[in-house]
């Protein structure tokens, strides 16, 4: 295990890198305007991921299961592979055949026409179409352990699709090359992961496709892909509704900004998902093994490591906001128009990784009910919310909104699953350990670091190095305060329980 967190670290390293590195330079080489119809182009991947169903999910749980033998692995990939042909199907005709409307009725664009707007949602319906597959083979990696297998193709394939295409605008500075590079890249990286997981599964590099649709197989699976497929529905209204309604009702460049913020937050969502990747086997040959007081206590003590990383890492963003978009892009007027949105959305993406561990754990016992009835229920709030509240009070409105609902969502949720799978004390050792005293914490020692004067303030490279000082004595301090020494000297000397 220990092996697979740490390739899943460099993984998602790799993605916290290649915002750093690449977005300032699709800035610089497209202008913002192009910057803001990619981060246009990244909400409606978000949105089309619905088209999922839970499929990846199902492989990646059907695969870690120890009660499958192989056999029935393979017929469970073949069957599942020849629905997601359908999916990927289902997606490119859908954005293809819409692209001519949301060109010319939705979007705010001054100096992009429409039609060169719906050519290149033409191009991403083949990128977003086959980067689905790519994800549902990599799942099928993961479900199989093979982590360090699944994350060498996550770094190559970024680096060809989001690294090497800054060449091609360097010299050819079009949104159509951009498209172009990232579809062709996608397409040839799925070609590879497909070949790859067939030797591990079926024995034999192959690109032969067995197309296969069981009556027997998908019964024993329906139940958990279509739970799975109600909870991306409604995280596709969660998670994209607040972007849907920037497009729709501002400029496209506040899109932009808003996204801007949202990449640089959702580093704390690449933080955590490598140690929830690594876990979820393990949960779910807990759980299958009925091996329960063993997954309570690896909850117990992974729960405390991610509160601490996730918090620590949140205050520093908000009360480094400002400094850290500027450090980032080397723009002040973009880090003067973000910095008001980081703390919101930082906030909100805290929550939404906190959520990791205990979503984990129900999907290592099969259970999806309390996602969908939540997030239907979040639903009443954010559909009117996101379109009423971004009208009056512009992008701002829609960071409070998804926050807001993030952080009810997070306390119900961590309730609930505790009561029927953890069964610890929810309020001494879930909301206080896990939640209260890591925030508090945190929030202190980030917000006296950020009162401490920087001597050298027009220098990006000391601001960064300040940064990470304080980045790293808030996660020391929080560590050593709420972690019991025995468990941090475990830590250190990478032993196993």
């Amino acid at each position: 295990m220990k092996k697979n967190i740490i390739a899943n670290f460099v993984g998602r390293f790799w993605g916290i890198l290649s915002n750093f590195l690449f977005i300032p330079l699709y800035i610089k080489y497209l202008g913002f305007e192009s910057y803001s119809v990619i981060s246009f182009t990244l909400m409606i991947a978000g949105i089309m991921a619905v088209l999922d169903g839970g499929l990846t999910a199902t492989l990646s749980r059907e695969f870690a299961r120890r009660d499958n033998d192989i056999t029935e692995k393979r017929n469970i990939f073949k069957n599942l592979e020849t629905l997601y042909f359908i999916v990927i199907f289902i997606c490119i005709l859908s954005i293809f055949v819409s692209s001519d409307y949301v060109a010319d009725k939705w979007l705010k664009i001054n100096t992009i026409t429409p039609d060169r707007i719906s050519f290149f949602l033409k191009i991403i319906s083949f990128e977003i179409g086959f980067q689905l597959l790519l994800r549902f083979y990599m799942g099928g990696l993961l479900g199989l352990e093979k982590q360090v297998e699944a994350n060498i193709v996550q770094v190559g394939w970024g680096i060809f699709r989001n690294g090497l295409v800054v060449l091609a605008i360097i010299y050819f500075p079009t949104l159509e090359m951009f498209f172009a590079w990232q579809a062709i890249a996608t397409i040839v990286f799925t070609i590879i992961t497909k070949i790859f997981l067939d030797k591990i599964v079926l024995g034999i590099y192959t690109l032969n496709f067995n197309f296969k649709i069981e009556k027997q197989i998908l019964s024993k699976v329906w139940q958990f892909a279509s739970g799975m497929l109600l909870i991306a529905l409604v995280s596709a209204f969660n998670t994209q509704m607040d972007k849907l309604a920037i497009s729709k009702l501002l400029s496209i460049e506040n899109l932009g900004y808003y996204t801007l913020a949202v990449s640089l937050c959702q580093g704390l969502i690449i933080l955590v998902n490598p140690i929830a990747t690594a876990l979820l086997p393990r949960f779910t040959a807990f759980f299958s093994t009925d091996k329960h007081q063993e997954a309570r206590l690896l909850f117990t003590r992974m729960s405390v490591l991610v509160s601490i990383l996730v918090f620590s890492i949140m205050m520093v963003m908000s009360f480094f906001a400002k400094d850290l978009i500027w450090v980032w892009t080397g723009n002040e007027l973009l880090a003067e128009k973000t910095r008001h949105l980081v703390p919101i959305v930082a906030m909100a993406y805290a929550m939404f990784a906190i959520q990791f561990l205990p979503y984990n754990i129900a999907i290592a016992n099969g259970y999806t009910k309390l996602n969908n009835v939540l997030g239907i229920i979040s639903l009443f709030a954010t559909i009117p919310g996101y379109f009423f509240v971004t009208k009056y009070y512009g992008a701002i409105g829609a960071a409070s909104v998804f926050c807001g609902v993030q952080i009810v969502t997070t306390i119900i949720y961590l309730f609930f699953i505790n009561k029927k799978f953890i069964k610890s004390d929810i309020i001494k050792d879930i909301y206080w350990r896990q939640f209260v005293l890591p925030f508090l914490i945190a929030g202190i020692v980030a917000y006296l670091f950020s009162k401490i004067p920087i001597l050298v303030d027009n220098s990006r490279i000391f601001s960064l190095v300040w940064i990470g000082i304080a980045t790293f004595a808030t996660l020391m301090i929080s560590l050593f305060v709420l972690v019991p020494i025995k468990d941090i000297k475990q830590l250190i000397n990478l032993k196993k329980k």
